[in-house]
């Protein structure tokens, strides 16, 4: 284990993880509008996005168990390899069926990096340094976030071809980072351990991570389609003040925790994120959508790392691939369940109706986090 957060295995992670899910966010930002192009339904382009999330959410469990068992590194290359096959697939084939396959291939190698990484993080750095680790490997996804998809339909409006080759390209360097990360991980492993669905000591953090989810899938999702409706420009830069907030809350991440403590934290944090949604619910203009964007930013940027360090910190360090599963497996069926729920309701009672429901839920997350992690 090294001694300091900013480790030459740590700079390593988070490069490689920084190119892995800026690649895998091009594709999921491009994947409904390139199956379309093929000529199919918008129905069939929804599985096409659909079954990349199950791919995910079906692989979970059995990484974690091999992450725990065999070998962290070797998992996050493999993964990496998985994905560049995935593009390359993209690459040579321009057919509906190379496409589903693509979504499969990539969906487990996706699950398969991220779990594997993640767990790495765990490993690489001091104990007291864990929630600052974790919260600025998770920069990688926001950073992600905010360039991977305006860059995606760029390339896209240029040909499907050039956006598949950038992101092989792209990709094809995760797996040669990562395979310069060299520690002593065998005294993380565990080879006697038995496959499971998931690690108990994370199932509160993972029952609150799913309500957090199931919120966010209502802006990832739905975001540009209620500025259309209501007239607005700014969406776009929702999409980029609310990570330029992230970005800066999560440098703080950690001097208000120890200022404040976790649950303290938590819970002041749930109320920004709330009032966020209770903003986005009514906003008719510009200055509304992108004060909603600040609040929103701020509350993701400090609860997702907070409940990320109570799913790892509480488990044996062999069985940490296995808790970082689970809190992602959660994570997943959260955006999953959201994006067909809020779909629905949006069209019945319209977005107002979405986003007030959102905040109510986000009530029961506090709630949730108190009875079953504030207790523990």
């Amino acid at each position: 284990m090294d001694k300091s957060l900013l480790s030459k295995n740590y700079i390593l992670t988070v490069v490689g993880a920084t190119l892995f899910y800026i690649a895998a966010y091009m594709i999921n930002a491009v994947c409904g509008k390139y199956a379309v192009s093929l000529g199919v339904s918008n129905t069939v382009s929804g599985f096409a996005v659909a079954v990349f999330t199950l791919a995910s959410f079906i692989s979970r469990p059995l990484w974690g168990w091999i992450v725990d068992k065999y070998s962290r590194r070797f998992i996050s290359i493999a993964g990496g390899v998985l994905c560049f096959s995935a593009s390359m697939i993209l690459v040579f084939s321009g057919t509906i069926t190379a496409l589903f396959i693509s979504r499969i291939i990539y969906g487990r190698g996706y699950s398969a990096f991220s779990t594997a990484s993640a767990t790495i993080v765990c490993d690489i750095v001091p104990e007291d340094k864990l929630p600052q680790a974790i919260s600025v490997y998770g920069i990688t996804g926001v950073l992600a976030g905010a360039t991977a998809p305006g860059l995606a339909l760029w390339l896209f409006d240029r040909g499907h071809l050039l956006l598949a080759v950038t992101v092989a390209v792209v990709t094809v360097f995760v797996p040669f980072l990562f395979i310069m990360v060299k520690y002593n991980e065998k005294q993380f492993l565990n080879p006697h351990s038995t496959f499971a669905l998931w690690e108990k000591t994370a199932l509160p953090a993972a029952y609150t991570i799913f309500f957090f989810a199931v919120s966010s899938a209502s802006v990832n999702s739905f975001i540009p389609v209620m500025a259309q409706e209501r007239n607005i420009s700014a969406d776009g830069m929702f999409f980029l003040l609310s990570a330029v907030f992230m970005l800066a809350v999560r440098f703080l991440n950690t001097r208000l925790a120890d200022r404040l403590g976790d649950n303290k934290l938590f819970y002041i944090t749930d109320v920004i994120y709330t009032v966020s949604f209770v903003i986005l619910a009514f906003a008719k203009s510009n200055m509304f959508l992108l004060v909603s964007s600040a609040l929103y930013g701020i509350g993701a940027g400090i609860i997702h790392p907070i409940v990320n360090t109570a799913a790892v910190s509480r488990c044996k360090p062999e069985k940490r691939g296995l808790a970082t599963a689970t809190f992602m497996m959660s994570q997943d069926l959260g955006m999953t369940a959201g994006a067909a729920s809020w779909g629905y309701v949006s069209e019945i009672y319209g977005f107002t109706a979405v986003y007030i429901a959102v905040a109510l839920l986000l009530l029961v997350m506090m709630y949730v986090f108190y009875r079953v992690m504030s207790e523990n």
